[in-house]
């Protein structure tokens, strides 16, 4: 009824698409989201009347948030290299002038999006017409057949879908470099098979990362190795990037401008989050071995969880075992005196650490866990 109104037709007035550039890439900010709001929604909750705890909760909880951000962002983040420049270039097919724009590439791990950017000319005949194009063309992950048909490649197909669409001419260009695979024009190849190495290797570090933060619950060390490892795999990612991604430098010409790549915040941010996990790792380690004490106070956490074993020992056993140096571990010793003789006896706790099967003397005791004395029962056990 409402629709007959005032039509001769007799259905619902139908209005063309109305196509909009896209000005940010819903991956990435979601990531930064996600982020603030997990740090956000922690801020929130740490206020108490303990300010030396909630600084070390908050400064600790905020790195390990950190390299987990750049993990994520350095694996989907598509400017690990970029190019932008004005130039002078033809717009579309069966359009004879010229336009000034701005054109740029950025390169992910993968994906390549292409930039055309003009300002209107009120003299052109494109003064109505709007150009800001950003459009997207993935590879991931086959290189396919050659040429566009049903087994080529994802980036060949969805160049052809362009020309369909009719995608302005400039970023056609751009695409092409990246579609043509043979002779001395691989880049596509080389871009394809180092995004895809890398990506596999910074998912790696994100399940060592995830890992880190379990160890650092119990046994801080081996977090510390984990962590390390995180900024291994990431490094390793880098040089990956550097030596498989292309033998040549990507250079496109256009009339007043070349396209000339160099590499982007994606990749810094990998770089940077790679030399941190190592710089953290390395002190946790460092500090493991000689202020252990300050390591689990800042972590929070009781330091008998890094003890395997405890053994009471008199006080001569125990200045024995500390001063004598050997290249085994010395084994604990089984004392079952009388009660007589426990009486008259002080012994001292002596706590064996995981991993020290080749240390060179047994860890001094915590500062933390007071001596005891006169134990009654057996004198090894599990802690």
């Amino acid at each position: 009824m409402w629709f007959s109104l005032g039509r001769s037709e007799g259905f619902p007035t139908q209005y063309p698409p109305n196509a909009t550039p896209v000005v940010f890439d819903t991956l990435e900010y979601g990531i930064v989201v996600t982020f603030l709001i997990l740090l956000f929604c922690f801020g929130i909750s740490l206020p108490s009347t303990d300010k030396t705890s909630n600084y070390k909760t908050y400064s600790r909880v905020f790195l390990q948030l950190l390299i987990g951000f750049l993990l994520l962002f350095g694996n989907f983040g598509q400017d690990w290299e970029i190019a932008k420049a004005n130039v002078v270039t033809p717009y579309k097919a069966g359009f004879s002038g010229e336009i000034n724009a701005t054109v740029g590439i950025y390169i992910g791990l993968r994906s390549v999006n292409v930039t055309l950017k003009s300002t209107p000319d009120p003299k052109s005949d494109l003064k109505k017409e709007i150009i800001n194009y950003n459009e997207r063309f993935t590879w991931t992950w086959d290189q396919g057949r050659f040429g566009f048909g049903p087994y080529a490649g994802r980036l060949q197909q969805e160049f052809r879908a362009a020309q369909l669409r009719g995608v302005p001419t400039p970023i056609l260009w751009i695409v092409d470099y990246f579609v043509i695979d043979g002779e001395g024009f691989r880049f596509g190849r080389f871009y394809r098979t180092a995004g895809w190495y890398c990506h596999i290797l910074l998912w790696s570090g994100f399940a060592t990362w995830l890992l880190s933060l379990i160890l650092f619950r119990s046994v801080i060390v081996y977090g510390g190795y984990c962590l390390g490892m995180t900024g291994g795999l990431q490094l390793v990612a880098i040089l990956i990037w550097l030596v498989v991604r292309n033998p040549l430098p990507l250079f496109i010409p256009f009339e007043g401008g070349n396209l000339t790549t160099s590499y982007g915040l994606s990749f810094w941010l990998t770089f940077f989050n790679g030399l941190l996990c190592i710089i953290l790792s390395a002190i946790i380690i460092a500090m493991d071995q000689k202020h252990y004490e300050l390591l689990y106070s800042y972590f929070e956490i009781d330091p008998l969880a890094s003890y395997d074993e405890i053994s009471y020992l008199t006080l001569e056993e125990e200045s024995l075992l500390r001063h004598k140096v050997v290249k085994n571990d010395i084994p604990l010793i089984n004392m079952t005196p009388t009660e007589e003789e426990d009486e008259k006896v002080e012994y001292i706790p002596v706590y064996k650490k995981r991993g020290t099967i080749h240390h060179r003397h047994y860890p001094a005791i915590p500062p933390s866990i007071s001596r005891s004395t006169k134990p009654k029962r057996m004198l090894n056990q599990n802690v």
